[in-house]
């Protein structure tokens, strides 16, 4: 047994009985040492419940700031070749590269079959099951998964909803507990009304920090962007 070897069963170990003080890269940095091609800040949520190929590693790659949520099945090999050779007498192999390109998000349990290339900046719904090619910039989702609009139309439809999501959310938190939410408590929603300087989101307590992202460039893009409200009082008034 090499140093490689035992340094990947002790990675193992610690993310089986010691997961919470694992980062949320750590699996990211297993797979990597297995061989498996996996980019920089690609992030794999609850992977004790995902399924990654690794009898393939160098057939498998996964880009820059991926997602890959509890459930999902990445395969590398299809053994229904056994099928075959049952009625046919001859082995007959099969191999393909599986590709998921950079910014890529899978919703839970989705399954990504040998062979299967996802573009750059893609959604994939929960519970699909994705093979051939899904192009760049787009959101795909069913079985078999499918494109179901441009990343555009996608982000015009959120960007439309935005606002009144973050009303409804506020509402629905002060039913069930009698008193408005923080601006902490409002989580995603802070760009509507906060003050573009580092010092409002350090007060509040934002969490700008997150998985799958760069830090720095959320900061950047925020303090460029423009508030809809002037305030998180205004924006709490319309709700």
């Amino acid at each position: 047994m090499n140093i490689n070897t035992i340094a990947i069963k002790a990675m193992k170990f610690r993310l089986k009985y010691f997961g919470k003080f694992c980062g949320p890269y750590y699996f990211t940095r297993i797979l990597q040492k297995e061989g498996i091609h996996v980019g920089d800040n690609t992030v794999f949520y609850n992977p004790e419940s995902q399924t990654i190929d690794r009898q393939r590693p160098w057939m498998l790659k996964i880009g820059d700031f991926c997602k890959i949520t509890k459930g999902t099945v990445i395969l590398t090999h299809d053994y229904s070749r056994s099928v075959l050779r049952r009625v046919y007498g001859e082995i007959i192999g099969e191999a393909d590269e599986t590709v998921i390109g950079d910014n890529v998000f899978i919703g839970m349990n989705s399954i990504i079959l040998m062979g299967a290339h996802i573009g750059n900046n893609v959604i994939i719904g929960a519970g699909s099951v994705v093979s051939g090619t899904i192009p760049d910039n787009c959101v795909a989702a069913g079985n078999p998964c499918k494109v179901i609009r441009s990343l555009d139309e996608h982000y015009k439809k959120r960007k439309a909803n935005y606002v009144d999501e973050a009303k409804f959310y506020a509402r629905k938190f002060k039913e069930e507990y009698g008193r408005w939410p923080s601006i902490k408590e409002m989580d995603c929603f802070f760009p509507i009304y906060m003050a573009r300087d580092r010092k409002s989101l350090e007060d509040s307590m934002v969490n700008t920090k997150l998985n799958g992202d760069n830090q720095e460039e959320i900061i950047e893009a925020f303090l460029a962007s423009k508030p809809i409200y002037i305030s998180y009082e205004d924006f709490i008034a319309s709700c």
